[in-house]
C-alpha cells in the first residue's frame, strides 16, 4: 500500500482505509480477505508543541464519542501533545453499539488504530517514537488489545507499534493462550464499582500478562462506576450488553474465540451468527451502571496527562 504524504503543518480531517475484520481470528488468519473500510480521523496538534511532536490517538467507546473524552484531549493538547481523534462509528453510519456490541466491533477498532498508526508515522511533524494510543471503555480495549503481540504482527505494516497504552475502564474479557505483548508501558485505569467492564477481569488478566510482562499496571478507584470520569450523575442503563465477572472469552493459538459458561456449555464466537446465539443464551448479560465520580474525575485528569507527560515529555 502506497504511504501518503503529509506536508508540515497538514492537520485536520484526515481521510485513510482501513477494514471490518469482524473477531481477532479474522486479523490473525484472513485479513486478505476483509473488506477495505473508507474511515477518518480529527488530526489536532497543541498551541505550543515543540516538534516533531508526540501524539496520542484517541478511541471512543460504545457511545461514540462523549464530552467528557474531548476534555481528556485538550488537557494533552495543553500539555504539547497532538491527538488524533478516529471516528469509527461515524465513518460506518453508526450512532451506538451498547445494546449489540456487533455493528462495529473491537476488532474493527482495533484495525482502524493500527491503519492510524501507519499514515501517522509518517508525518514531518509527528514523532514515530512517540505514539501513543488511550481510549475509553471499548475504546480502551482497544488501547489494551493493541499491545497483543499477535495483533501487532498482523497488523503493523511496516514494524510499527504504539509506545505507550493507556486504557480507561476497559473490558478485558479476551484471554489470549499466546501471552506474548509489547514492551511498552500499559496503565489502565479502572473504577473499583464497575458492573459494566468489570475491575476482576481486569486484575485477572492482567496477573497473566505478569508473568511475561513487567512495565503494566493498574489504578483502581474506589467508589467509582464505568463512565467515572464523565460529568452525568451514574445511572442504570438496562438494555446495555456487559461483562460478567470471571467470564473471559478464550482464544487459542490459531485465534479461534471460544466462551465456556457455568454450565460447561462452550459457545463459538467468531462470527456474527455465533455472537448473537452467545448473547441471546447468556443469562444477566444485560443492564449496568454507568456516570462520573467527581473527585474520581478530577484524579483521572491528572493521571492520563500524567502518564504520558512521563513517557513522551520527560
Amino acid at each position: 500500500m502506497a504511504q501518503r504524504k503529509f506536508k508540515s503543518g497538514e492537520a485536520g480531517l484526515i481521510l485513510y482505509k482501513s477494514a471490518n475484520p469482524f473477531e481477532f481470528y479474522h486479523i490473525l488468519n484472513k485479513m486478505d480477505d476483509v473488506p477495505i473500510q473508507d474511515v477518518f480521523g480529527s488530526l489536532i496538534f497543541p498551541e505550543k508543541c515543540i516538534f516533531p511532536c508526540p501524539l496520542v490517538i484517541c478511541i471512543h467507546g460504545s457511545y461514540g464519542w462523549r464530552g467528557h473524552h474531548h476534555e481528556h484531549m485538550v488537557n494533552l493538547l495543553n500539555k504539547g501533545i497532538a491527538i488524533f481523534r478516529i471516528h469509527s462509528f461515524e465513518a460506518r453510519g453508526i450512532i451506538s453499539i451498547v445494546e449489540d456490541q456487533m455493528s462495529v466491533t473491537l476488532a474493527t477498532m482495533i484495525t482502524d488504530a493500527f491503519r492510524a498508526l501507519t499514515l501517522l508515522q509518517n508525518h514531518p511533524d509527528i514523532d514515530q517514537s512517540r505514539i501513543g494510543i488511550t481510549g475509553w471503555s471499548l475504546g480502551g480495549s482497544t488501547s489494551f488489545y493493541s499491545a497483543w503481540e499477535p495483533i501487532i504482527e498482523s497488523l503493523s505494516q511496516n514494524g510499527e507499534r504504539f509506545n505507550a497504552h493507556l486504557p480507561l475502564y476497559p473490558g478485558l474479557h479476551i484471554k489470549p493462550e499466546d501471552n506474548r505483548w509489547t514492551n511498552a508501558p500499559i496503565s489502565i485505569l479502572s473504577g473499583a464499582d464497575d458492573d459494566y467492564t468489570p475491575p476482576d477481569l481486569i486484575i485477572s488478566l492482567v496477573n497473566e500478562v505478569k508473568k511475561t510482562k513487567k512495565n503494566i499496571d493498574i489504578t483502581l478507584y474506589p467508589n467509582s462506576h464505568h463512565s467515572f470520569d464523565s460529568i452525568e450523575p451514574v445511572q442504570f442503563i438496562p438494555n446495555a450488553i456487559k461483562l460478567k465477572k470471571n467470564s473471559f472469552i478464550n482464544i487459542d493459538k490459531e485465534g479461534r474465540s471460544s466462551f465456556i459458561d457455568e454450565n460447561n456449555n462452550t459457545f463459538e464466537v467468531d462470527s456474527p451468527q455465533n455472537r448473537q446465539h452467545f448473547i441471546d443464551e447468556t443469562a444477566d448479560i444485560r443492564g449496568a451502571h454507568a456516570g462520573g465520580n467527581w473527585e474520581t474525575r478530577r484524579q483521572s485528569f491528572l493521571d492520563v496527562v500524567s502518564f504520558f507527560q512521563k513517557h513522551f515529555l520527560s
